[in-house]
C-alpha cells in the first residue's frame, strides 16, 4: 500500500466532501458487485450487496443533509487522500467471487468499514482543527458501530467449507 503523507484535513467542508464521496463510491461499488452476482445467478448475495448499497446511500444522504448549509469544495479524484487511490469504503472487486456466500459478503463489508474507521481515526489524529477532529472522531465511532452490527450479521451464517469456491465447470472468458 502506498502511504499518503498528508492526512491533514483542516475544514469541515473538506472532511464532508471526502465522507460523502466515500459513501457514494461504496454504494456504487456494492451495486456493481450486486449486478455481477445477478449475472452469475447468485441472488441471495446480490440482494445482500444491494442492501449494503442502500445503507451507504442512506449514510451519504445524511451527510449531504448535514452539509446543506455549507459550500463543499470540488475535489478532483486524484486529490482525495485515500491511501491506495481507492475510497476506504469501496469494496475491492478482486476480493469477490461469483460463488461467494452471504458470510463472505459480510466479511468484505466489515473490512471496508474497518478501513473507514482507520481513515477517520487517522484524520482525527493528524488534523489541527478541533471541529474536524471532533467530527472525524464521531464518524470513526459510527464506522465502529457498523463493524459491530456486521459482526452480529455474519454470525447468522455458517462459515463456508474450505473448498467453497471449487467449480469443476467454471465460466469461460471470451478471448
Amino acid at each position: 500500500m502506498t502511504e499518503k503523507t498528508n492526512f491533514k484535513i483542516e475544514s469541515i467542508e473538506i472532511l464532508l466532501a471526502h465522507s460523502i464521496t466515500m459513501e457514494m463510491e461504496a454504494a456504487e461499488r456494492y451495486n456493481e458487485i450486486a449486478d455481477a452476482m445477478d449475472v452469475h445467478n447468485n441472488p441471495e448475495v446480490a440482494d445482500l450487496f444491494k442492501t449494503l448499497a442502500g445503507y451507504a446511500n442512506k449514510h451519504a444522504a445524511e451527510m449531504q443533509e448535514r452539509a446543506k448549509s455549507l459550500t463543499l469544495p470540488h475535489i478532483a479524484p486524484w486529490n482525495f487522500i485515500w491511501e491506495d487511490g481507492d475510497s476506504p469504503e469501496a469494496a475491492n472487486v478482486f476480493q469477490t467471487h461469483y460463488k461467494m456466500t452471504p458470510y463472505h459478503v459480510l466479511e468484505l463489508a466489515m473490512k471496508v468499514e474497518k478501513g473507514a474507521f482507520d481513515f477517520y481515526s487517522k484524520i482525527a489524529t493528524d488534523s489541527d482543527n478541533d471541529d474536524v477532529i471532533a467530527l472525524a472522531k464521531e464518524f470513526a465511532e459510527e464506522e465502529s458501530e457498523h463493524v459491530t452490527l456486521l459482526e452480529g450479521w455474519v454470525g447468522r451464517f455458517d462459515k463456508p467449507d474450505k473448498n467453497w469456491d471449487e467449480d469443476l465447470d467454471p465460466p469461460m472468458m471470451p478471448e
